[in-house]
């Protein structure tokens, strides 16, 4: 068993969004796993892209969240949640004026990169 608290991790800041990482590679038995918080911050809108290996499953914790999946737009409530498997072209947009936050599951992530290809700048 792995226990992990609310003020263990570091918040990591991209470009468009921050991450904290509550489960690394490492804490798995199984490879490719990794578990983490995603946030979005208001009025913000994450950049397409995708993962030619690993499959991502999102939860939306808090907020509300517009995902644009290939063609196709959802707006998620707390509680939703979508998976998006390797290949999918992917984003998600916070239209509000609070932060969402996601719970992130990464599937088959490869160990030696993050297997994140940004189609937009």
């Amino acid at each position: 068993m792995k226990f992990k608290k609310s003020t263990d991790g570091e918040e990591i800041q991209k470009k468009d969004y921050s991450k904290k990482v509550i489960f690394p590679l490492s804490d798995f038995e199984e490879k490719g796993h990794l578990l983490q918080v995603v946030t979005i911050p208001p009025h913000t809108k994450q950049r397409f892209h995708v993962h030619d290996i690993q499959t991502e499953v999102s939860y939306l914790l808090e907020g509300e969240a517009h995902f644009f999946v290939e063609d196709k737009e959802f707006v998620m409530q707390p509680g939703d949640a979508l998976i998006h498997p390797h290949g999918e072209k992917h984003s998600v947009q916070n239209q509000t004026d609070k932060p969402c936050k996601l719970l992130v599951f990464k599937i088959n992530l490869p160990e030696d990169s993050d297997d994140t290809r940004w189609l937009e700048e």
